[in-house]
């Protein structure tokens, strides 16, 4: 009787810990630099496993976010892939300001046209004599082949961004928000309601009431 009383209060002492705080999902912020040499093949990109992955149909794979071959890129959406996956570009915002991503129609890749390639593109070329390729200072927002919200820009396209040696080496910055919500700042645990705090409250009582 006393072992079961021991467990029983165990539980209630775990499920009022439980109730007092209520959980948020994580916002994954990385740095990552995907080798994109290889000009007949695609480097594909999970962001939440900070990765590339292998991929042996892109046109049915859900695994991926991101596909990267020397300057191409595309996402995990439209004809490019079967997710939701696609980007809108923001112009005159910092990265470090964007803490929601907007509503709105997220542009997938097309026949005509990927995603990144709109407008003036992810990079400037600058031609002769150095040809040179130069990430843009722009934001992306990005909604995953799943359905979440990421922010991304694109830092570099060297190896060594400095000296510009080892092309196609693409080095992006981005925050994944992975429950679904446009929310890009972490939140830390909060107090639950106190209609919890009080539903714990009296289940401890009443097995309080029950050893007597």
């Amino acid at each position: 009787m006393k072992r079961c009383m021991f467990f029983t209060t165990s539980l209630v002492l775990f499920a009022f810990g439980c109730a007092l705080f209520s959980a948020h999902a994580e916002i994954h912020q990385h740095m990552l630099t995907i080798d994109a040499t290889a000009r007949g093949n695609w480097a594909y990109v999970n962001l939440l496993a900070e990765e590339v992955v292998k991929v042996n149909d892109a046109k049915t794979a859900m695994e991926w976010a991101l596909g990267f071959k020397r300057t191409e890129s595309i996402v995990n959406g439209g004809v490019s892939g079967p997710g939701a996956g696609g980007a809108i570009a923001l112009k005159d915002v910092a990265y470090e300001d964007v803490l929601e991503t907007p509503e709105g129609d997220y542009v997938a890749d097309t026949e005509q046209i990927a995603t990144f390639a709109r407008g003036d593109r992810w990079y400037t070329y600058t031609g002769p004599p150095n040809h040179w390729v130069l990430p843009n200072a722009k934001v992306y927002v990005l909604q995953t082949a799943d359905g979440n919200f990421a922010k991304i820009r694109f830092i570099g396209y060297y190896e060594n961004n400095e000296t510009k040696e080892g092309a196609a080496n693409i080095s992006i910055e981005y925050a994944l928000q992975d429950d679904g919500s446009r929310n890009l700042v972490e939140v830390e645990s909060q107090p639950a309601s106190v209609d919890a705090r009080q539903k714990a409250t009296t289940t401890w009582t009443a097995i309080k009431q029950t050893r007597r």
